[in-house]
């Protein structure tokens, strides 16, 4: 079968939303294919029970064509290898996955039995060498205090992504809809996956609060993350608006900066002098509107009937 080639998939810096959905249930995987997202993530851990996991694995191989089809990133998570993981590798990678996540990582190591093992289904299926990318996941603190080393553990990590629920259950924290309890960790998290070099996707809201909603986005677009993690299709659609840039802040940007240069030019300027640090956002914001301009002329031409949004 045909697969894309990496050049052709949606850049890791340009992926805004992550739709988990189950890897068994096939209106779920609809719903979640209609929903239009950057990456869908089947799981064959937390939404299938172990029992089912074998009439699963097919399922979601077949799901990963049709994923590329559409130009969506087609992505899988597995179990631990020390539980199903490796039974969850050999009847998905069949279907050419893009995205192994691997939940709960807590050691490097994990990560390294994780690319040897893609390594020999990737030569075994023919699939192209180093193709398939890793995404880990830090539910833990010790994941969060390790996770240097994790993503240090293999070329293959593209992202990372960090766990909401079961992170705030180590933490003894308490859950609420204004994610206070999380947000110390989602700014660090942020700077240790910038340190890094990967992307980082930041936590799940799991509440159906559409006002909380929009506040934990914006608070999230504020401190620099381009991703975001979601198990609600519903979601998709304010994931991509609060991190997209929008035609109004594009026009408000091109003003900024061209105000701005204006005055350091020596040139009159209307209003109130624009200031350094809102002209640096500004810039910023225009040159992620570039990456995506750049994007969506590409994928015009590798898929022209299935283009991303």
């Amino acid at each position: 079968m045909t697969r894309p080639s990496m050049a052709s998939r949606r850049p890791a810096s340009l992926r805004r939303s992550w739709l988990f959905t189950s890897g068994l249930d096939e209106q779920m995987q609809q719903a979640a294919l209609d929903s239009r997202a950057d990456v869908l993530v089947a799981d064959l851990e937390e939404f299938i029970a172990p029992a089912d996991r074998p009439a699963a694995r097919p399922r979601v191989a077949a799901l990963m064509v049709r994923c590329r089809a559409q130009g969506a990133v087609a992505a899988v998570r597995v179990n631990r290898l020390a539980g199903d993981g490796l039974a969850d590798l050999r009847g998905v990678m069949p279907g050419g996955p893009q995205v192994i996540l691997l939940p709960c990582v807590e050691c490097a190591e994990e990560i390294t039995a994780l690319a040897e093992a893609i390594d020999l289904f990737e030569a075994e299926l023919g699939l192209p060498a180093g193709t398939t990318e890793i995404v880990p996941t830090i539910e833990s603190a010790l994941g969060v205090v390790r996770i240097q080393s994790i993503l240090a553990a293999s070329e293959r990590i593209s992202a990372c992504l960090l766990a909401a629920e079961d992170l705030t259950a180590d933490l003894g924290a308490e859950r609420g809809p204004d994610g206070l309890e999380l947000n110390h960790l989602r700014s660090r998290f942020l700077v240790e996956c910038r340190a890094a070099g990967r992307v980082a996707i930041d936590c799940p809201f799991n509440y159906r609060d559409l006002q909380a909603q929009a506040a934990d986005l914006g608070w999230a677009r504020r401190i620099g993350l381009k991703g975001k993690c979601t198990v609600f299709p519903e979601q998709v659609a304010a994931i991509h608006a609060a991190l997209t840039p929008s035609p109004e802040q594009l026009a408000c940007a091109t003003e900024t900066v061209a105000r701005f240069e204006a005055a350091r030019r020596g040139g009159a300027a209307a209003g109130q002098p624009i200031e350094s640090p809102d002209y640096h956002t500004a810039r910023r914001l225009l040159a992620r509107d570039t990456e995506f301009s750049a994007w969506a002329a590409q994928a015009r031409t590798e898929w022209p009937n299935g283009e991303p949004s």
